[in-house]
């Protein structure tokens, strides 16, 4: 489920960064009213943001930053390819070694074993979408590159680690907008193809990871959307989880502190935010079973779902009223007389997260279904 918790404490904004150490988040720069270079903290013990040292850099936004070892290392955009680490025990910005792969716009970031990762994104207008990665090396302030990304160069991808693993998918590219998802091995230094994102193609969005699970959703798809999906890395698989408590949101910050995930600010497409938002990982929503008070069972089946959903309900007497309604909550099917065990079909639809709402003379329930591809 997403808990509400205090309001990001600066001024609404997207495109910012953001990433945790020590226990805590940081957040700052991003867009609000122009280019900004404010730096906050959130405790998550007392639920209270204090705004810190300001980036030392230029008004930033679209940069990218992860945490290694108790530091903030940040690769900014509009700053040349200067990098910067941040610390939270003297509240200092100091200047890294040069990022060597140029500047980067809406490139991406995650830490394995004690280094981070930094790459892809976009340089300049004869140079727009990369497909390149770097290993930065903390204990002795120096970069590696790395194997490229075997696959479409892009920008506004996202990005998780579990391990010795990272993982990006989505994006944009010159050929548009993407849905493909791959496994970095840090230690073989190899790509590999996984399943692609069930969400659809999108841009903008957002990722993490908790409890050995990554987690992606948000994003231009093409408009804002609000859906949510787990990825399990032991079996390649992908389940939707509640969604976000917006209509739709891109450009957000996220972060995971222990058995939890902080997300806030963006866009919803009319204004900027300051909402933030905790995430339990308790909240998967493939409830397929449902009980009405005379005990007649309904149940949504196959989920996940490819070709068609039948819905089941052992009164076999009685027809439902069933409604199919998408992420963004245009209703995609209507049927007032609907008899269990009819199919569905789901041939014309796209990926992603379904509701189906039915109801009978004693209940009315709402079912979440996914739709692969």
């Amino acid at each position: 489920m997403w808990i509400p918790k205090a309001n990001f404490g600066g001024p609404n904004r997207a495109d910012a960064v953001g990433c945790a150490i020590n226990g805590k988040g940081y957040l700052g720069t991003g867009y609000t009213t122009g280019y900004s270079k404010d730096w906050w903290e959130y405790d998550t013990l007392t639920n209270a943001w204090t705004q810190k040292a300001d980036f030392m850099g230029n008004s930033n936004v679209e940069g990218t930053c992860i945490g290694i070892i108790g530091k903030v290392y940040f690769l900014p955009f509009s700053n040349g390819n200067n990098f910067y680490m941040y610390d939270p025990l003297t509240n200092t910005w100091t200047m890294k070694a040069t990022f060597p792969g140029l500047q980067r716009q809406g490139a991406i970031g995650f830490t394995i074993d004690n280094k981070g990762y930094f790459g892809l994104g976009g340089v300049n207008s004869a140079n727009p979408h990369k497909n390149d990665l770097w290993e930065y090396n903390p204990a002795t302030d120096s970069w590696n590159q790395k194997a490229d990304l075997p696959a479409a160069a892009r920008m506004f991808a996202a990005a998780f680690s579990i391990g010795s693993k990272g993982y990006i998918g989505t994006g944009s590219s010159s050929s548009g907008t993407l849905s493909d998802f791959w496994e970095y091995d840090a230690i073989s230094d190899t790509w590999t193809q996984k399943s692609s994102f069930p969400g659809g193609q999108r841009y903008e969005g957002t990722a993490f990871s908790v409890g050995g699970f990554g987690f992606m959703g948000g994003g231009y798809g093409p408009l804002p959307r609000n859906d949510f999906w787990r990825y399990d890395p032991q079996t390649d698989t992908w389940t939707p989880i509640a969604l976000l408590p917006h209509n739709g949101v891109v450009e957000t910050v996220c972060f995971s502190i222990g058995n939890y995930a902080y997300l806030g600010t963006g866009w919803d497409g009319t204004n900027f935010m300051n909402n933030f938002w905790q995430y339990s990982a308790d909240s998967i929503v493939l409830s397929t079973h449902e009980i009405s008070e005379n005990n007649s069972e309904i149940m949504v089946y196959p989920n996940p779902a490819k070709d068609y959903i039948i819905i089941k309900c052992n009164d076999f007497t009685k027809s439902l009223k069933v409604t199919l309604t998408d992420s963004q909550g245009r209703v995609v099917f209507k049927n007032d007389n609907y008899f269990p065990n009819d199919k569905i079909n789901l041939m014309s639809y796209r990926a992603g997260c379904y509701f189906v709402t039915f109801e009978n003379n004693s209940l009315k329930t709402v079912s979440t279904v996914a739709v692969i591809k």
